[in-house]
């Protein structure tokens, strides 16, 4: 009979002891909750990632269309004349806003959507023929506001719109928005968890070592594990607020919440309904450029003016923006407000309503990276980048060490076989 000598035992017991019951079970819990929601997690992360530079990428789409050259002693062609023309080139389409710029040099830019097929035999999921325009949902144009003419068009709108739903909702509505928000706080989870598993039994030298640096010279697991352990370190606090200002966005009860822990409100349309102007049909509502006119003289340092368009004659109130730069969701140096339509000033609501606007814009500018200009954006993408990398890193560790727990049990075996073997071929 073969016996397990008593140094081996007690080399045996000590391993045994070696994780605490808190650790075992959360390193139970990293590990399936990761598996589970990995996939899930590295959609919604590298998404989110991309759409940090989303700005920056749809004007350089814009290329060569965003300049013209300014003829000398001709004015420009208004805003509604511009859309005319638009919509005369683009009959597909249908604009919900447009940007036009102080510099006479700026092309007038449309955003616009495919209008829905008209015939009802036709389903709405049919995609467009090549022949009725630009294909997909959103698209910019850019026009000579001195003609009138389309001179340049990108689909870079409708890349990242997508780009955005899928970190949202995954492209399916209500149901992923549903699993993003799971996957959210699994995250959030997998982070405190991640933590525990890192902090070390006691700090030595060693230890310090281990936890803080990617020890250089090893080999590509070695280093997997460096990236996994010492990187989800370091983005331990900013990847926490990221995802508490992401569940923020998704679940309204946070929203609330927030609003109301900051001096919002949850009621804030209803609230902001009573203080806008009644329809009037003999008054006569403002035109584009009046103003256009009007927002530049009240920010000088302004460049770029953004107004969407009124779905109907009936709508009292335009949303409008004056800033030095208007991106996708941001802009900078400006304002954005709600205007009368009849006179162009800006609504002034109560203070719980202008407070709901402005902790959502605050936390949607945290949440992507809008809060530190270049800076920011440039931080929020590493921080992406390395989010993203952990699942992929995390299943590489347990893929691994399965193996390799495998092998090591085929070995063990084969070595119990062989003593159990010896064992009864020699007398005791």
């Amino acid at each position: 009979m073969y016996f397990i000598p008593m140094e081996n035992k007690k080399v045996e017991k000590k391993k045994k002891q070696g994780k605490s019951l808190t650790k075992r079970i959360t390193g139970w819990l990293h590990l399936w909750l990761g598996l589970v929601s990995g996939i899930i997690l590295l959609a919604v992360t590298l998404s989110g990632t991309m759409f940090v530079f989303c700005d920056e990428i749809i004007d350089w789409c814009g290329g060569s269309a965003k300049y013209v050259e300014a003829p000398a002693n001709v004015k420009r062609m208004s805003p509604e004349e511009l859309l005319v023309q638009f919509h005369k080139q683009v009959p597909d389409r249908k604009a919900f806003y447009f940007d036009t710029y102080k510099d006479a040099g700026r092309s007038f830019r449309v955003a616009s959507a495919i209008k829905p097929p008209k015939d009802k035999n036709v389903k709405k999921t049919e995609k467009p023929k090549k022949d009725r325009g630009p294909r997909g949902v959103f698209a910019y144009h850019y026009l000579n506001p001195y003609t009138g003419k389309v001179i340049g068009s990108t689909k870079s709108y409708e890349f990242f719109y997508v780009v955005a739903h899928i970190h949202a909702q995954l492209l399916a509505g209500k149901f992923g928005k549903t699993v993003v928000g799971i996957a959210s706080i699994i995250f959030f989870v997998q982070l405190i968890g991640g933590l525990i598993l890192w902090w070390p039994k006691k700090w030595n030298k060693t230890t310090r070592t281990t936890a803080f640096k990617i020890k250089s010279g090893t080999k590509w697991r070695r280093k997997n594990y460096d990236l996994h352990n010492v990187l989800g370190f370091y983005t331990l606090l900013p990847a926490l607020f990221l995802t508490i200002t992401g569940l923020i966005m998704a679940y309204e009860v946070l929203t609330n919440l927030t609003q109301n822990v900051f001096g919002g409100t949850s009621d804030a349309h209803a609230i902001a309904e009573k203080y806008e102007p009644q329809y009037d049909s003999q008054k006569k509502a403002l035109s584009y450029s009046d103003f256009a006119d009007k927002k530049f003289k009240e920010f000088p340092e302004a460049k770029q003016f953004r107004m969407s368009i009124p779905r109907n004659d009936s709508a009292t109130v335009y949303h409008v923006v004056a800033a030095e730069f208007i991106g996708l969701k941001s802009l900078s140096n400006g304002k954005s407000m709600e205007t009368n339509k009849y006179t162009g000033k800006e609504i002034i609501y109560p203070k719980e309503v202008q407070m709901y606007e402005v902790i959502e814009h605050m936390n949607f500018d945290l949440h992507v990276g809008y809060w530190g200009g270049i800076f920011g954006k440039i931080f929020t993408f590493i921080i992406g980048v390395i989010c993203s990398s952990l699942p992929i890193t995390g299943f590489i560790i347990w893929w691994g060490r399965r193996n390799k727990s495998t092998t090591k049990t085929k070995e063990v075996k084969n070595i119990h076989q062989h003593r159990t073997k010896i064992h009864y071929e020699q007398p005791v």
